[in-house]
């Protein structure tokens, strides 16, 4: 082990304490807080360079796509899927006129666009998405971001980050 000669100050909060030394318990190896942290510091680093790509999900209104897909495509997003979609969530579908009739949706229209991305330009696309999605209204719709094992191009075989570009 690498001698340890460099001190870091962490200021936290009783909550975050807690949850460590609760995770640190069921450790059985970890003799104290600091050792807790510096395991945890230590997986996190090694989760980031064993996943750096990820699978974006975004379910969002059909009306913002367009300017998504403009501000995606200005970050450097190589490639989107989009398919329509219907759905419900808190807002448990909405209330039309059609004709002069008013007659209830049970499933809203939405679009579920999937997009693969480095680890680079994550948090880039999902708050460019979140930024111009969010309306403030119930129906604004969600993103799930998942962390990729594999790419591969099928034309060509690259894998990974260069299967992204």
């Amino acid at each position: 082990m690498d001698k340890l000669d460099q001190r870091i100050q962490l200021v936290a909060s009783q909550d975050f304490s807690k949850t460590v030394d609760e995770w640190r318990r069921g450790q059985g190896d970890l003799p104290s807080r600091s050792e807790a942290i510096r395991r945890l510091v230590q997986l996190g680093l090694r989760y980031d360079k064993e996943h750096p790509m990820h699978m974006i999900t975004a379910v969002v209104r059909p009306h913002k796509y367009e300017e998504i897909r403009t501000a995606l495509i200005d970050l450097g997003v190589e490639g989107i899927t989009v398919t329509q979609v219907k759905g419900f969530g808190r807002q448990r579908g909405q209330t039309e006129i059609y004709r002069g009739a008013e007659y209830e949706t049970v499933e809203v229209p939405k679009l579920r666009l999937e997009i693969a991305v480095g680890q680079g330009i994550l948090n880039q696309v999902t708050d460019t998405i979140r930024k111009i999605a969010g309306t403030g209204k119930i129906g604004d719709g969600k993103l799930f971001v998942h962390s990729l094992d594999e790419v591969i191009r099928i034309r060509t075989g690259e894998r990974d980050t260069d299967a992204l570009s």
